[in-house]
C-alpha cells in the first residue's frame, strides 16, 4: 500500500474532539506521557539516548475517522517503510483515551527529527496533530 496522499480539504477538530486530543495517554518505552504534562523519568530516558527533541504520531485514523483494523494496520506498514528509507530514529508508540471512548493506535516515537519533517508526515497520514517535545519540558500539541 502507498503512503496515503495529504488531503488539504479537512476541517479543524471540534471543540470535543480537540479536548479528546489533550487528554489523550501517549505511551512511548513504557512511559505514558500527557499534553502539558512534565516526565522527568521520559526525560532521563532520553537523555540517556543522547536525545534531546521527539516527535509522536500516528498514521491510524485518518482525520479522526475509524478505519478497519487491517487498513490501520496497512497504513502504519507504510510509515514505518517511509521512516527506515529516510533513515529517520524512531520508537514504537501508542495513544489511547484515558476514558475508553476509542481503542489505542499504534504510532511512532521520532528521535530528534525536525519539526518540518514531522508535520509532513503527520499531514501526509492526514492527521489533525502531532504532539511534541524537548527533553526537560511537557510534552505539547501541533495542530496541523
Amino acid at each position: 500500500m502507498p503512503p496515503p496522499h495529504p488531503d488539504q480539504s479537512m476541517k479543524a477538530p471540534d471543540e470535543k474532539l480537540a479536548q479528546a486530543y489533550r487528554n489523550a495517554v501517549y505511551v512511548v518505552n513504557g512511559y505514558e506521557l500527557k499534553i502539558d504534562e512534565p516526565h522527568p523519568d521520559f526525560d532521563a530516558w532520553l537523555s540517556r539516548r543522547g536525545h534531546r527533541y521527539y516527535l509522536i504520531l500516528t498514521a491510524f485514523n485518518p482525520y479522526s475517522t475509524p478505519l478497519p483494523e487491517p487498513v490501520n494496520e496497512a497504513r502504519h506498514h507504510t510509515l514505518i517503510e517511509l521512516l527506515d528509507r529516510r533513515g529517520m530514529p524512531y520508537v514504537a508508540a501508542a495513544g489511547s483515551d484515558p476514558e475508553g471512548g476509542w481503542p489505542e493506535e499504534r504510532g511512532v516515537c521520532l528521535l530528534d527529527p525536525s519539526p518540518e519533517a514531522g508535520c509532513a508526515i503527520g499531514r501526509l497520514y492526514q492527521q489533525h496533530a502531532i504532539v511534541v517535545g524537548r527533553r526537560g519540558e511537557s510534552p505539547d500539541l501541533v495542530w496541523l
